[in-house]
């Protein structure tokens, strides 16, 4: 179990710094090769995770292996620049369509994951699932940008400033969420 933990935080680690491995090796390396990476990551990325989160994150996986083989094969530079764009526009797809159901995907993976919750859980995470797919039509529509940019600003904005900006609304929503409970009276969300 902790090697699978290991193996998680690198796989983790290595899909983050994917903008920064493209731009530091694409003067080296032919693009192909990055998509096979990308394919390679994901496949390892799905291997690790817990049976549960498998069912609820498979369609998610899907669209992005192909894409990344697509990339291994097309060997184009400019198909893999649009790997943040995909990921973004691909989350932003999977959390609206959950909101139109009854079972928002925050919600799913945290019944997934067996964490306790209020009775205003569900809720919460409902509007964290739309607060979250904001996010990704705002930074889907920066990485989209700066496709049309030097690969330098490209590799800034998807492989350091993206990253950033998830920590802000990741740290924000934890103190949100610790404000929430005082404000409801509960120990869990």
């Amino acid at each position: 179990m902790k090697s699978a933990a290991i193996i998680r935080g690198l796989v983790i680690l290595a899909v983050i710094a994917y903008p920064i491995g493209v731009y530091f090796g694409i003067r080296v390396l032919p693009p192909g090769f990055f998509g096979l990476v990308l394919a390679v990551l994901l496949l390892l990325r799905f291997g690790v995770i817990s049976p549960g989160e498998r069912a609820v994150l498979l369609p998610l996986l899907l669209p992005f292996l192909a894409y990344a083989l697509l990339a291994a094969v097309m060997g184009s530079e400019r198909v893999l620049l649009f790997y943040p764009v995909l990921v973004n526009a691909g989350l932003f797809s999977i959390f609206v369509w959950s909101l139109r159901s009854e079972t928002p995907i925050l919600l799913r993976i945290v019944r997934a994951r067996k964490i306790r919750m209020s009775r205003f859980g569900p809720r919460y995470l409902y509007w964290l699932t739309l607060v979250w797919a904001g996010f990704f039509v705002l930074n889907g529509t920066i990485s989209a940008w700066t496709i049309t940019q030097p690969l330098k600003t490209w590799a800034l904005y998807n492989g350091l400033i993206a990253y950033v900006l998830i920590g802000v609304l990741i740290v924000g929503e934890w103190f949100f969420r610790i404000h929430y409970k005082k404000r409801k009276g509960v120990h869990q969300i």
